[in-house]
């Protein structure tokens, strides 16, 4: 059976995330056929004895019994249902009917559309940095990172209806199934971090169209600080990402940048943390010293 939506999520830990998901799509009364496809990788929090119990209909859970990652994870979930459309997200989302009604009705008037997604929120009611910009001059120069964050938010925001982007990446995204063939919209190389970005990166070197909803938007809790473990995977996501997309040549240039980069954000907050007990500093110098040294405590 084909269904018209499948809302894929990837869990790894997150049961209590999982279960107001699940809670959402049982009340949402949804005018479209869907399955919530929750791939579990092989968490240690009860998430799959909830998974084994919960009855809700449209709910399928594919236990990997391993961690497969996050676009791997996805893969295996696109695997699970055969749709119409996918929609991909993060657990930790916040998600209203009236956002998911406005994406499936864009969908079906605009023919060209082969991306979309809502405004993507923070807990604070601001904007999150989630929509993709190609080039390789805002990865050597975070000031022009920055500025072309700004300048899309600021458009987004003020634009009256669907606004055409380059690609979104993160949280949530709904995608038209034909816009990639078979079941692996992510690359598999990728483990965690940076799949997304290669990923609309690829799509929008292809032609496919991507879009912005700006009277619409979802919260995404995020906000989760960065392990030693993952500081490193993160790494090594970029360096990846940079290396399929800009060639081996940027990939060591750029990680030589960004690892003086990185120990210049470390002394600096180091400084600060010794002069001034701001909680918010602490956080900043906590991470950035995951990020040089992950056996380093701070002072």
């Amino acid at each position: 059976m084909i269904v018209d939506v499948a809302f894929i999520t990837v869990n790894y830990n997150t049961c209590q995330l999982v279960a107001a998901l699940i809670e959402f799509f049982r009340g949402a009364e949804l005018p479209f056929s869907f399955r919530l496809v929750v791939v579990d990788n092989n968490s240690s929090d009860g998430s799959q004895e909830f998974l084994a119990t919960e009855t809700m209909p449209e709910l399928v859970a594919v236990l990997a019994n391993e961690n497969l990652g996050y676009g791997r994870g996805m893969n295996r979930g696109l695997a699970a249902v055969a749709s119409r459309y996918a929609c991909i997200m993060n657990t930790d989302l916040l998600l209203n009917r009236e956002a998911l009604l406005a994406l499936w009705e864009f969908f079906q008037t605009t023919p060209d559309a082969g991306v979309a997604a809502p405004l993507i929120m923070g807990v604070e009611g601001r904007q999150q940095g989630f929509i993709f910009h190609p080039g390789i001059l805002s990865l050597y120069s975070p000031l022009v990172c920055k500025l072309r964050s700004k300048c899309w938010k600021k458009r987004v925001e003020a634009a009256t209806a669907p606004c055409e982007v380059p690609g979104v990446m993160g949280a949530f995204f709904m995608i038209r199934r034909d816009c990639f063939p078979g079941n692996d919209l992510f690359d598999r190389d990728f483990f965690f971090y940076y799949e997304d970005t290669e990923l609309a990166h690829r799509l929008w070197s292809t032609g496919i169209k991507c879009y912005v909803l700006p009277k619409i938007s979802i919260v995404h809790l995020g906000g989760q600080s960065t392990s030693a473990a993952g500081a490193k995977l993160f790494q090594a996501g970029r360096r990846l990402y940079i290396t399929k997309v800009h060639g081996p040549f940027h990939a060591a240039l750029l990680e030589r940048l960004d690892h003086v980069r990185l120990y210049g954000k470390f002394l600096k907050y180091l400084l600060l943390v010794k002069v001034l007990r701001i909680h918010a500093l602490r956080s900043k110098y906590d991470f950035y010293a995951r990020s040089i040294a992950p056996g380093q405590q701070g002072s």
